[in-house]
Formats: structure tokens, sequence, C-alpha cells
């Protein structure tokens, strides 16, 4: 049985803000077309009937929907997208769908067609107004927190299942218990926190045959994170998490849930965890796919589904110079005592955790709370 998963960008890299660490728009801006607009028609009704081709109608499809800003397609998009599913899967298989938004374009609409198809969505929240109007801006450059916390509450209204993301940013690292708290204090149950990283040309050996010519401009110190603050913030954060849960108040933070699965010999959920690629298929607005969200670049791309059939696409071999590219690992790899459960890391993030000499944050985090993580993998099934 095949099973196919799927993340859409439907509007492309447009979005409806302006976030001063947007990784996505900085992808874009390296590649030869920054933005495919928005899908057509003829492009998602290709792309659902090689899907469910792919599968030969025995597996399950997760149709995820990312950006820039996925709602920027518009509602009649989505009720187009899922109507056309409905018609294809004649077979009655599983579908899952989630999407990940910033939450400014959620209405009681989208709420309503959420619902209905059982989506998950992940709303972009960087904690407490305080934390989140720094660095996620909207199209004015104004203040966006009351836009999210509307969509959070519209949401809840109609029972919309929902996680936030939130991104360490230099600020939010220096107020781990301001951001736990706020989470408790709004019964948010699901979490993920991703640290903010620097732009491809600062960070990476990856651009270095691309069309970008010209010197580096080194990025916004603003919100930039620096490896201490960020072993800092998981380390304090951690302690909070674990303080909870062991008072029987258990937030769900994907990372530290993938550690306990990994310390009780599972394996991770999230990718980039065991530190090697998986294959993923990333669908741009004109039909493009390629292997990972991080690296939507020409040079990395795989394939069209106008040229071919994604069975042919979404192959190892199609993904060759990605999966052959490498960061290098922090030196400290070779005699880190939980290497087994890091192996380097995303190699996204990898020019990140080596950035200060002798220090990794996530052996610095690692090393402070392995026992209470052990802890943990012993209570829970």
């Amino acid at each position: 049985m095949k099973n196919l998963s799927l993340l859409i960008k439907p509007a492309s890299s447009s979005c409806n803000m302006r976030c001063r660490y947007c990784f996505y728009y900085d992808v874009a801006d390296n590649r030869d077309i920054i933005s495919y607009g928005i899908m057509d028609k003829k492009t998602t009704d290709l792309l659902i009937e090689q899907a469910f081709e792919y599968i030969d109608n025995k597996g399950v499809i997760s149709f995820a929907f990312q950006g820039g800003e996925p709602t920027l397609a518009g509602l009649d998009y989505f009720t187009y997208f899922t109507r056309k599913v409905d018609k294809v899967n004649k077979a009655n298989l599983r579908i899952n769908y989630s999407i990940q938004t910033n939450g400014l374009l959620i209405d009681d609409d989208f709420c309503k067609l959420f619902k209905k198809y059982n989506f998950l969505v992940g709303i972009s929240q960087d904690g407490p107004r305080e934390i989140h109007d720094v660095n996620r801006l909207d199209s004015t450059l104004g203040p966006s927190y009351d836009m999210t916390d509307r969509a959070i509450k519209t949401m809840t209204k109609y029972g919309v299942d929902f996680n936030i993301l939130s991104v360490v940013t230099k600020q939010m690292a220096k107020k781990p218990k301001t951001l736990f708290n706020y989470y408790l204090k709004r019964n948010i149950k699901y979490v993920q926190l991703i640290p903010c990283l620097s732009p491809l040309l600062e960070s990476s050996n990856i651009l270095e045959d691309s069309f970008q010519e010209g010197p580096v401009t080194p990025s916004n110190n603003r919100y930039q994170l620096s490896p201490r603050d960020y072993g800092s913030f998981l380390t304090d954060f951690f302690d909070l998490w674990y303080e909870a849960f062991m008072d029987g108040n258990y937030i769900s933070v994907r990372m530290f849930d993938n550690l306990v699965n990994m310390l009780k010999g599972r394996s991770p959920e999230q990718c980039g965890m065991l530190g090697s690629c998986n294959l993923q298929c990333i669908v741009e607005a004109d039909g493009s796919i390629y292997p990972c969200d991080f690296y939507v670049l020409d040079k990395f791309k795989m394939g069209n589904i106008y040229t071919d059939e994604l069975t042919d696409i979404c192959k190892p071999s199609r993904a060759k110079t990605f999966l052959d590219y490498e960061e290098s690992k922090h030196p400290l790899c070779k005699t880190c005592k939980v290497y087994p459960i890091c192996r380097g890391g995303c190699k996204r993030y990898r020019s990140f955790y080596s950035k200060e000499v002798g220090y990794c944050p996530y052996q610095g985090f690692l090393y402070k709370s392995f026992d209470k993580l052990q802890n943990i993998a012993r209570i829970v099934n």
C-alpha cells in the first residue's frame, strides 16, 4: 500500500504579511521566478488526479497547504480542491488535510470548510502581543497580533483542530517563561517551536553557483538568534514544560514529544530529527515539484506534473542533487554523547548550530535535559 504526502503552495510565495525573518521569501528571492502566482484549476485537477494514480487507490493521501500565505488563493480555491478530491475519491480512501497559515484571512466560512474536511490548522503566532508584534508585521508594516488572535477564537468557536507555530527569535529567547505561561493561560495544547535562521546567503554554500552576485548583506540583527540564546531558551522552556507535565498539565511540544519517542526506540515524525533527509514532495503553484520546503530552489527542482507523472517525479533518483548536497556537521558531533538522537540535525540548521566555536545549542540543551527526558520516556506509554 502506497501513501502520499504533498505540501502544496497554492499562492506560491505571495503573502499578506511582512515578517522580518520569513524563510520562504528568502528562498523565493533566490530563484529565477520569485512567485508563480495562484494555482489554477487545470493544475489543481492534474495534481489531484495524479495523486490518486500514485497510490493506485490503495493508500492514504495527505494534502498540506503552505506558503507564502496559502489562504491568498481564496476560499473558492479550497472549496474547489476539496470537492474535486471528493469526486475523484471513488474508493472512499482516507484523505488528510492540513494548512499552515498566518490567520489574517481566517473567518467563519474558512472555519466551516476546515471543520467539514477535518483540516488540522497550524497558525503562526509568536506568543503574546509584546513578542509577536516585534517581527510579525502585516502588509502595512503594522502589528498583526489581534488578527491572529481573532483567527484562533474563530477556530475555537467552530471546533477546528489547530496548533501554534512560534519562531524563536532574539526577543523570544529572553522570555521563555512569558511564552510558556501564555500557552498555559490560553489553553494552547499543541505547539511547534522553530529557530529563526540566517538567510541562505549567510548560512550556506548552497547558493555559491546560483545567479546571485555581489557581497552578502548581513541580516538584520534585530531579531537574529544566537546559538547561546537558543540553547538557553530550549533548556529553560523545557524545564517549565517538564514541571507542568509532572503536575499533570501536559502541553504537546513537537520537539520534546519526538525526543521522548526516540528515547523509547521509536522513529521521530519530525523531518530532520534523525540527521538525514526524507524526500518530501513540495508542489509550487505552477506544478513544479521540489524535495524540501527549505530548498525550493531551481537547482533542486525534481520535475513538473505537466511534463512528468508524480509516480516518476517522487523518486529518490529525481532528488539526487538535493540528497547528495550536505552541510557540514558540527565538529562536536564526533564526541557528542547525544549524537544518536540528533545525528547532526537538519542540514538547514547545521550552520546555525556551528556558528559558535566549541558550542552547540542543541547539545547544550540535551546535556542539561537528558535525565528528565529519560524520566518522561519511562513514564509514558
